[in-house]
């Protein structure tokens, strides 16, 4: 009996390692935050230092960040490369505005690659998804390394959408208020011609 209740103990813990998720780190920051959050949470690697495998979760609101966006993600990713080694792997995945992979794994020290996904974001994409948060845990654990710290960090722009929802209003107000001077104008110059005729 002793042995029959081992062997059944043995095989349930078997089925419940191999059924076990895959360890998959969840971080969340916002966009405003993020440089301090990569000096606190990837300090200057030593040779003790597990490899890391990172997935870049960023949030879009537009086709294209906006200038200012484009330079703390920038300077962020600059700032991150020199604190991973070219064991460390990385990816960028979009939510949000358009979803999709931007950049499948590379190097974490290959800033090339980084700054030209931030610069050229939606057309590195070779297919928009529906789900970008979905599409990125599963981009991780079909990608898992065992013995690696697998991470999926969130990059929130916040506020960014209602901005773009109010320059693109304003634009409409202005294109609408151009068209109501427009037509004011065409009276204004019209009016001479129209006193003419009722006059005759």
């Amino acid at each position: 009996m002793k042995i029959r209740r081992l062997i059944c103990l043995a095989l349930m813990l078997s089925i419940a390692s191999h059924s076990q998720e895959k360890n998959i780190e969840t971080e969340s920051v916002t966009l405003d935050n993020l440089i301090t959050f990569i000096v606190e949470h990837y300090k200057l690697q030593t040779d003790l230092t597990e490899t890391k495998n990172i997935t870049f979760l960023i949030e879009t609101y537009s086709d294209e960040f906006n200038l200012e966006d484009k330079v703390i993600l920038k300077q962020a990713f600059k700032l991150f490369s020199k604190r991973v080694t070219e064991d460390d792997l990385i990816s960028i995945v979009t939510y949000s505005n358009f979803a999709g992979i931007a950049l499948n794994q590379v190097d974490a020290t290959d800033i090339k690659s980084l700054l030209y996904v931030i610069e050229h974001l939606k057309s590195s994409i070779k297919t928009i998804e529906e789900n970008g948060i979905e599409l990125a845990y599963e981009f991780a654990k079909e990608n898992f390394i065992d013995d690696s710290e697998n991470s999926v960090v969130m990059i929130r722009i916040p506020n960014r959408s209602s901005e773009v929802a109010k320059t693109e209003s304003s634009d409409t107000k202005k294109s609408t208020k151009t068209k109501s001077n427009a037509v004011v104008l065409t009276a204004i110059s019209l009016l001479p011609e129209l006193i003419a005729v009722i006059k005759n």
